[in-house]
């Protein structure tokens, strides 16, 4: 499987303006990827962990390939948004929620 692109997905601006608002200094955020496997393209959706360090927003980590379900991802990234949660837990808590 070969990876040709991964990029912020925009859905109309909804989630730039939920995640510009936040006061918090960890944010998460939707991406998607374009993958081959066979020949065949399709979408899959990830997460990416920012923090604000000096007004600058810097990528922490990201996890790529979670779901091919936007919504699967998108209520992830909600969560972890209200939640505040810490970059530090960032992996574990999306085993834990696809585990569960």
């Amino acid at each position: 499987m070969t990876e040709s692109r991964v990029w912020r997905e925009e859905d109309s601006g909804k989630e730039e303006r939920r995640n510009t608002a936040m006061s918090h200094a960890v944010r998460y955020e939707i991406l998607a990827s374009r993958l081959t496997q066979d020949g065949v393209d399709y979408l899959s959706y990830g997460i990416r962990c920012m923090a604000d360090r000096e007004g600058t927003w810097i990528q922490l980590d990201a996890v790529l390939d979670i779901s091919f379900q936007r919504e699967v991802v998108a209520d992830l990234v909600d969560l972890f948004n209200r939640r505040q949660l810490s970059g530090l837990h960032f992996r574990e808590a999306i085993l834990d929620r696809l585990n569960a």
